[in-house]
């Protein structure tokens, strides 16, 4: 909309970054600094123009069937005003959108797809990032980013209630509850928000491209070093394909009288030990590595359980 001669001579050399009809003459115009609120000339009021600086610490508002009342708390001052309800979703992206530049939460000319409100939970979808914020407050400091450069995944998982936006930076996976009634634009204008910055066709491509990559293992044999597993394997010098063993009633030629019946017992050794082949101690290791990779699995799916756990109880529920 057109700059009101009142307006341009309150902006003191600052550049309008964008601007919101409420109604009549009446807009909202915001600069990198400040958002001015101009009321026309009227029958109940004489034209002026309103400044609120940006950089407050909270933004609260309160919203009738008429209108919505925006209170911009500042560490010593309070300010606030009031447009039509049904300007009050536009003015409210202008306006947090400036406000996120100027303290640095989005960068100076990074562009806002979309804010959308939840009760207590705030989402803004930026060209770069996404920002997460609950609280009572529309906005304050306690908020969450996630740089879409450090994505390492991004999916959608549909609810009966609502839907979850799992979103994972550097392999950490964040849920984000959205109603279904809203669910099909959030996820559309954050699907495009992520993908024009990956320049990725689809999500599938997406999380292919931004998946980390798993480090290639080097395959090497059992490290029996310090493990104590040395002391069951026979080391006699034999020919090779089997240990050598001595038997207690050995000739003096070297010859012995072994039992060949296999289903005999071993005898026991002197230190209590029985003597096993290479191979029974390798099948018994690959038995003991399949129960630690069973277990280790275990527990990252309970620590997933877990991290959700801890971030339902934080939004309340």
């Amino acid at each position: 909309m057109d700059v009101p001669d009142l307006v341009a001579d309150a902006l003191d050399g600052e550049s309008v970054l964008a601007s919101v009809s409420i109604g009549g003459d009446d807009g909202v115009f915001v600069t990198p600094q400040r958002t001015l609120v101009y009321r026309g000339d009227g029958l109940l009021s004489d034209e002026s123009v309103g400044e609120h600086e940006h950089g407050f610490d909270r933004l609260e508002l309160k919203q009738g069937r008429r209108r919505t009342s925006f209170t911009l708390h500042y560490y010593d001052r309070e300010e606030s005003f009031a447009v039509g309800s049904s300007y009050a979703q536009d003015v409210i992206k202008t306006v947090l959108s400036a406000h996120l530049r100027a303290t640095g939460a989005l960068a100076e000319d990074e562009q806002v797809r979309g804010v959308y409100r939840f009760n207590e939970l705030t989402v803004v979808v930026g060209t770069e990032r996404l920002l997460k914020h609950v609280g009572g407050a529309v906005w304050s400091e306690d908020y969450e980013a996630y740089p879409y450069a450090d994505l390492t995944r991004l999916d959608f998982e549909e609810g009966g209630h609502a839907m979850q936006i799992v979103i994972a930076v550097a392999g950490r996976p964040e849920r984000i509850k959205v109603p279904n009634d809203r669910a099909s634009e959030v996820r559309r204008t954050i699907e495009e928000a992520v993908l024009a910055f990956h320049d990725a066709d689809s999500l599938a491509a997406l999380n292919e491209a931004i998946a980390p990559e798993e480090p290639e293992q080097e395959e090497t044999g059992p490290d029996y070093a310090d493990s104590g597993i040395d002391s069951l394997i026979d080391d006699g010098e034999g020919d090779g394909d089997a240990p050598a063993t001595a038997a207690a009633g050995a000739d003096a030629d070297g010859s012995a009288d072994v039992d060949t019946d296999t289903t005999a017992e071993a005898p026991a050794g002197a230190d209590g030990f029985v003597s096993a082949t290479d191979t029974e101690v390798l099948s018994r290791l690959e038995a003991l590595e399949a129960k630690v990779d069973e277990q280790t699995e275990l527990i990252e799916r309970q620590q997933e359980t877990i991290e959700q756990l801890v971030d339902e109880l934080r939004r309340g529920r």
